[in-house]
This record gives C-alpha cells, sequence and structure tokens, in this order.
C-alpha cells in the first residue's frame, strides 16, 4: 500500500497535533512555519521541515503540496496566510483541503476560496482530524479510553451481502461489530449470522492499534 503525505502549513497546536498523529501513523509529513526557531525544534520529528513566509504564493508553490493526499491549514490568525494556503493548494491539484478557522466569518471566506473542511478548534482537534484522515472509510469515531474507540464505518464492498460469521473480522481485524445504522435508525448486531448490507453503516468497537488491519 502506497504511503500516505500530508502537508501541515502552520504549525498551531492544532497543527503540530495533526503533524505529530499523521507520523505516528506511518503517513509522510512535511510541516511548514515561517517561525525558524519552531521548524528548528521540531526538524527530526517529521519528514521534513521547511521555513517559509505563507502569505508568499511563491513561496507556498514551492512546497510541492501537488504530490499530498491532503494538506492541513493551521493559520487561523492569520486569514491572509490562510488564504493563500488554500488557494494556492488548490491551484496545485490538492484533492482534499482542512483549514482551520476561528468563526464563521472566516469559515466563509475559506470555503470560498476552495477549502473542502472548515475546522473549528473548540469543536475538534489536530489528532482526531489526522485521524480520520488516514483512514477516510471512517464516518466518525468516539474515544472510549486512550486506546479503544467506536468507530463508524462505511463496510467493504467485498464484505457486503456475507455474514458476520462467515467474515470473522473478530479474528481477521480484531473488531467487534455491536450495531448497522441505516439512515437514522440503529439496529443492535443479535447474532454472529447478521449479515453486512450495502447502504448500512458498521458501529465498530476496536482498538486503534487494530486501525492498521482495516487499511491491510
Amino acid at each position: 500500500m502506497k504511503q500516505k503525505a500530508f502537508a501541515v502549513l502552520g504549525l498551531g497546536s492544532f497543527g503540530m497535533g495533526a503533524a505529530n498523529e499523521l507520523m505516528e501513523r506511518g503517513a509522510e509529513v512535511l510541516v511548514v512555519d515561517r517561525n525558524e526557531r519552531l521548524i528548528e525544534e521540531n526538524a527530526k520529528r517529521f519528514t521534513q521541515a521547511v521555513i517559509a513566509d505563507l502569505t508568499d504564493p511563491e513561496a507556498i508553490g514551492q512546497l510541492g503540496l501537488g504530490s499530498m493526499d491532503a494538506v492541513i491549514v493551521d493559520m487561523s490568525q492569520d486569514l491572509e496566510a490562510s488564504i493563500m494556503c488554500v488557494m494556492v493548494a488548490k491551484e496545485k491539484g490538492v484533492h482534499r483541503v482542512i483549514a482551520k478557522a476561528e468563526n464563521k466569518r472566516k469559515s466563509d471566506i475559506l470555503k470560498k476560496v476552495g477549502a473542502d473542511q472548515i475546522v473549528f478548534p473548540e469543536q475538534e482537534s489536530g489528532t482526531r482530524t489526522a485521524f480520520q484522515l488516514m483512514f477516510p472509510d471512517i464516518l466518525r469515531f468516539f474515544d472510549l479510553t486512550s486506546d479503544l474507540v467506536i468507530v463508524e464505518m462505511q463496510p467493504r464492498e467485498e464484505w457486503c451481502g456475507r455474514t458476520l460469521l462467515e467474515l470473522e473480522l473478530r479474528k481477521k481485524h480484531g473488531i467487534n461489530v455491536i450495531a448497522f445504522r441505516r439512515g437514522d435508525k440503529v439496529y443492535d448486531v443479535r447474532s454472529e449470522s447478521d449479515m453486512i448490507r450495502s447502504g448500512e453503516s458498521m458501529l465498530i468497537v476496536m482498538t486503534k492499534d487494530n486501525l492498521e488491519t482495516l487499511e491491510a
């Protein structure tokens, strides 16, 4: 499986949290900030660390963003820099650009210049955003403990039409399916003979370490 690559533009607490989580999950991570001291202190933690003026479209354009699976922009204190980062990333063909915004007005502006997803820091952590980037089939997840999560995900195409017993998901992936969701209705799993159906999402209890098995 091709190693995923991400760029984090701006190392505020949100950006740093996302970058750390992405590295821990095995991704390649480019971090960029104008603060020379901050970059020097963290250079060895990431795949590549670059000092750049993120208000300068020419400097942003030289970062190689076009090869990234996604770009995270954490420049909410500097709207000009946020706008430039989002615009250049989209011009370079980045499929998914996630930008942090402090309020609705800034959110609306960043959406207009191309941001695919807006994150409000009081609602979403950098760690959680990174987690969802690494595992795109996951619709949402909830921490139960530091290691245990409840995950809602779309079933793989090859799982549909087969029973839990046939798939042996607990044995192969270490996951425990507890319910299915169709629209607003949630159905408890009653037995291993329950079938996975197309159009339904699955609610699963699992450890974070077992997530990698879903990507294999």
